[in-house]
């Protein structure tokens, strides 16, 4: 296990007061590194400890892509809120079918947004959690993607994570990309185009399953094999920035059983 870090967030953005001060352009950002001891994180060319410390980012409810292209003043004054109160990181959640809302062709539009995010980030002196692949809105995902088989679902998964790959892998703000949020394997067998937990929270479905069958396989060798591939499409074109995935408690007594062990996981990803 390479570190064993928890990296703590709150809430919402619902916290921020209004009329926050504007903040003037912050120094260029380092790169953010694992910390030689496995404990923490440094800054790359400083050596100075970084600690994470930020919000998960959505704006009165809604995800970042309900407004971004319409609305862009609004994140603007959001991220200079989250800044003057202290946060460092931001985690925003990007939806899949934004991306890719055609099998195999990303849209043009949604990776120029990412790009005008990561210089706001950079502007602003603030890091990115980027948390892809998110179907949170399950009406909003393109019903192709939900018909795909695992190992084609699998591989539609790798081309959103080289695409945003492609265009990040230069900018300093990116403190880490988070593959997925609360990620599944399933004990047994779902129907088909299952994916989801179909318990809502707030309006939005947070869990996602990797594979509809487990077909004989250990749960945590099919966690590894996705991180693997995912990592490995991230690595093709981006070789500094950190990985890491969303994890669900493996509490056994509780019934909470993601497949996603820590210590299985640990040696794919840089930090837990």
């Amino acid at each position: 296990m390479r570190l064993a870090a928890c990296v703590f967030f709150l809430a919402s953005l619902t916290a921020v007061a209004d009329g926050g001060e504007p903040v003037e352009k912050q120094p260029a950002l380092e790169w953010i590194r694992v910390a030689p001891n496995a404990r923490g994180f440094i800054f790359a060319e400083s050596q100075k400890a970084f600690h994470p410390w930020g919000l998960n980012y959505g704006h009165e409810g809604k995800l970042i892509e309900d407004f971004g292209a319409t609305d862009w003043p609004v994140l603007e004054d959001d991220f200079r809120k989250m800044k003057s109160l202290g946060a460092n990181v931001v985690r925003v959640h990007l939806q899949f079918g934004k991306f890719f809302p055609q099998r195999e062709h990303v849209d043009a539009g949604a990776l120029e947004r990412l790009s005008s995010l990561l210089a706001l980030a950079e502007k602003t002196g603030l890091y990115l959690d980027l948390t892809g692949l998110a179907c949170y809105r399950t009406a909003d995902v393109p019903a192709w993607y939900d018909a795909l088989s695992e190992p084609n679902r699998w591989s539609a998964q790798a081309a959103f994570w080289e695409a945003l790959a492609e265009r990040c892998e230069k900018s300093p703000a990116v403190f880490c990309y988070d593959l997925m949020n609360e990620p599944c394997v399933p004990g047994g067998m779902r129907k088909p185009g299952d994916w989801y937990s179909g318990k809502p929270f707030g309006g939005y479905d947070f869990v996602q399953f990797i594979a509809l069958d487990q077909g004989g396989r250990e749960r945590p060798q099919i966690a590894r094999d996705w991180i693997t591939k995912m990592s490995a499409a991230i690595r093709r074109h981006d070789r500094r920035h950190l990985i890491t995935v969303g994890m669900l408690p493996w509490v056994p007594r509780w019934g909470f059983l993601s497949g996603f062990v820590p210590e299985s996981v640990a040696p794919e990803i840089d930090f837990v």
